[in-house]
């Protein structure tokens, strides 16, 4: 018998053998792949941020420089002509030295405006909103990575819907997007220092990560060097930083953390580089030659700033606002609530929020400090930019506290997930239906549908203004480019989309935008009249108007 057989006994015969069946493998059927529901979330919400974000994009091939733009960059522009890059460049770093003791001491943000788009052409400039969304979107999502991926250990999925639905508010609802994204002398000086901003939030937070076992001499090295670069930025940016990682460094010394080490470098180089801002001579020179008398002093400025936040507060936290709240509310709740989260304690969210208004109202000071108003918008979209921030550490700040008191008062594991997946994304897609209704009827009133961004740029692409604009700019600048005479008078544009548009030359050379243009273009007049064809003027009715009485616009 071989070990193939097995012996069979029966009632009647005596033990035979049979060969033995085979074996039967039955295999198990593979098992079905289940997407995460939470990835339709982040799904629509990345649609939504492409949506919100091609418009700009499409629109940005007509965008085109203006005013501060010559004023700064005028003599890069120049030196490029004559002398080549390097010059250019050289010319640029000469003119902070000179900005600093004349107009105003922003060191690094003069050195970015100096070298704008259109010193290497026009045809550069259509690259002024790639660049200042670009960084914004850059930012914010490593920023938000930092805090629910590296430190709360939420799913990409999380990630990806939050940064995306930050990004909308911001981009979609900014007070006044042609400065904030399309012009770039304010785009550079505000939208994109509060992307330098994040960006070095989320650095410091990197340094303080417990979980972080790498060497972090590089690191530090990083934050220090981009805290002296935004520390030569605009007042609103700097002054929030400063508060921030100031309480940050006395939060850490109080407590005796080992970290506080990583944080002071950052600290020095920040407010060594807001001294060199604030004390330079040229904002002296400044605040006498534009805001003369204007400022509220302390006291003013510290009521008109104290009201001012809560105004703001309720004009901004519109429909679409609160939408973006319920919609990352059960996000946060699964994110907080998860064994990842486990370690923090979210304490006194009561002191956070109060924290936060406090900082928010604080970046109204520097405006009403200097020009006694809120300033013009390129400083509320900073504002407004930080306003989204701060809503969202709330909420998520609100929901840690409020999950793990729930834990405490019930006894459970603080690992316990009590927010599932397929019912988080039930609620959040839910949210996001009712909010596309309610923004396919704004986008229906013509007067509503303005105040967004992209659908305001889409308006102007579909209707064709954005091209009757590029034309009759390039004509313009054809002809100055081309004619002989140096004396011009340019027709008024007549074509105005409202995410491109930020004014137009005068009727006369007592400014310093007309004169700026002459500059640039090497002519002794040019001024704008109602028609419809660039004519050569009489050189003897030109200005004179000699260089040192010209002053930049407000920053």
């Amino acid at each position: 018998m071989t070990e193939a057989d097995v012996p069979v006994t029966t009632p009647d015969a005596a033990p035979v053998t049979m060969p033995a069946s085979p074996a039967v493998v039955v295999e198990a059927a593979p098992k079905r792949h289940r997407p995460n529901p939470l990835s339709f979330v982040a799904g629509g919400s990345l649609v939504a941020l492409v949506a919100t974000l091609a418009p700009l994009l499409a629109i940005s091939a007509y965008d085109h420089s203006y005013a501060d733009d010559w004023h700064y960059g005028v003599w890069a522009h120049l030196a490029l002509a004559s002398d080549g890059v390097w010059a250019a460049i050289a010319t640029a770093f000469e003119q902070v030295g000179k900005a600093w003791f004349e107009w105003q001491g922003t060191y690094s943000a003069i050195l970015l405006m100096a070298l704008e788009p259109s010193v290497w052409g026009e045809q550069w400039y259509v690259l002024t909103a790639p660049i200042i969304l670009g960084s914004l979107v850059a930012a914010t999502f490593f920023f938000v990575h930092v805090c629910v991926v590296e430190y709360l250990h939420a799913g990409r999925a999380t990630w990806l819907a939050v940064s995306s639905v930050v990004l909308v508010l911001q981009i979609l609802l900014q007070p006044s997007p042609v400065e904030g994204i399309f012009w770039f002398n304010s785009a550079i000086y505000y939208t994109f220092y509060h992307s330098l901003m994040l960006v070095l939030a989320g650095m410091l937070m990197r340094t303080l990560d417990p979980s972080r076992t790498r060497p972090r001499t590089a690191l530090d090295v990083g934050c220090a060097l981009l805290g002296a670069f935004v520390a030569g930025g605009n007042y609103v940016t700097i002054l929030v930083c400063v508060e921030v990682v100031s309480v940050l460094l006395v939060v850490l010394l109080v407590r005796h953390h080992p970290r506080a080490t990583d944080v002071f470098p950052t600290f020095a180089t920040l407010m060594i580089g807001t001294t060199l801002n604030m004390v330079a001579p040229g904002n002296s020179v400044r605040q006498q030659t534009q805001f003369s008398g204007d400022g509220a002093g302390v006291l003013g400025t510290i009521w008109q700033s104290s009201t001012s936040v809560f105004k703001y507060l309720g004009n901004w936290s519109s429909f679409l606002v609160i939408a973006g709240v319920l919609l990352l509310l059960p996000l946060a709740a699964r994110a907080v609530s998860r064994r990842g989260a486990a370690r923090w304690r979210w304490p006194v969210p009561g002191v956070v929020t109060i924290a936060s208004i406090a900082l928010l109202a604080s970046s109204f000071t520097p405006t009403f400090w200097s020009m006694g108003t809120v300033g013009p918008g390129r400083v509320q979209n900073a504002r407004f930019d930080l306003y989204v921030v701060l809503v969202v550490v709330n909420l998520f700040w609100w929901c840690g506290w409020t999950c793990r008191r729930r834990r405490e008062l019930a006894g459970t594991s603080p690992s316990m997930v009590s927010f599932p997946a397929s019912q988080t994304a039930r609620v959040c897609g839910l949210v996001g239906l009712v909010t596309c209704l309610v923004f396919a009827s704004m986008c229906a009133d013509s007067t509503t549908s303005e105040t967004l961004s992209s659908v305001s740029a889409t308006n102007s692409l579909v209707s064709g203004k954005a091209a009757a604009y590029d034309e009759q700019v390039k004509t313009r600048l054809f002809a100055l480019e081309n004619s002989d005479a140096s004396s011009l008078e340019v027709p008024f544009y007549t074509d105005a989309p409202k995410v491109l548009f930020m004014g137009d030359v005068r009727d006369n050379m007592d400014n310093y935008i007309n004169y700026r243009l002459c500059q640039w273009y090497g002519k002794t007049s040019i001024i704008g009249y109602h028609g419809t064809t660039v004519q050569a003027l009489p050189d003897e009715t030109s200005s004179t108007t000699s260089d040192a009485t010209q002053d930049g616009s407000s920053q």
